[in-house]
């Protein structure tokens, strides 16, 4: 079963569509991408564009987007989230396997570090005390995710994952042999991603100063017009 890509945007932050989706391009072609947008933008007129009030909290423009979707396993992401190496397609595959037989109810693509336990069949598919769904690329049935919705007032981003409820059947990947990336998190070997590439709206200098310079070239972007961090 091939991924599904649902990419979360905003016209105000085009300047990483080039970025973000010549990135897409480059490490996963020809893969299907759905991008959730506030009002049509010609230069996404490539992809099917899923519209969402920008006047509404984070949780209802998400209600927007996933129900106009059919009962469909996504990976779920926003554009700063970008593809930096060639994701292990078998394992993604595989997980998305797991999320079609309900084995389990999402599997997040990056791993937070603590006493990991792993699922019975998988020892890649880990959780831990700290592990629910949250806004990043994560592997989930629509249905699930509307579901998660359902539980929560209506709320911005940051609200929305303190509030997300913590229950079982939400794991996470790790491989083991993951780098540490800043305090919480490790990097992605399944599918290698900058988490994220913008900062309380800069630049994520701090983490991936190495990775930004080399895209910043690529596309010919000045990092100064949207500041580092």
């Amino acid at each position: 079963m091939k991924p599904i890509i649902v990419v979360y945007t905003h016209t105000d932050v085009s300047d990483l569509w080039p970025m973000f989706f010549g990135e897409f391009k480059k490490y996963m072609p020809d893969t299907k991408i759905y991008v959730a947008v506030n009002k049509s933008d010609n230069r996404l007129s490539e992809y099917t564009q899923l519209h969402y009030d920008d006047a509404k909290p984070y949780t209802e423009r998400l209600k927007d987007i996933l129900n106009q979707l059919k009962d469909e396993i996504i990976i779920f992401l926003h554009e700063d989230m970008i593809l930096i190496g060639n994701p292990m397609i078998d394992n993604l595959n595989k997980y998305i396997d797991y999320v079609a037989d309900n084995r389990v109810k999402s599997i997040k693509l990056i791993s937070i570090n603590g006493n990991f336990t792993s699922l019975d069949i998988d020892t890649t598919v880990v959780s831990n005390e700290d592990t629910k769904f949250s806004i990043q690329p994560t592997i989930i049935k629509t249905k699930t995710f509307l579901d998660l919705l359902s539980k929560v007032e209506p709320l911005n981003i940051w609200e929305f994952e303190d509030a997300v409820p913590v229950e079982d059947g939400h794991y996470m990947v790790r491989l083991g042999n993951e780098k540490r990336r800043g305090i919480y998190h490790n990097d992605s070997l399944v599918f290698p991603y900058i988490a994220t590439a913008i900062n309380k709206g800069k630049w994520n200098y701090t983490e991936y100063e190495k990775e930004l310079n080399e895209l910043f070239n690529v596309y010919n972007i000045n990092p100064f017009e949207r500041g580092i961090a």
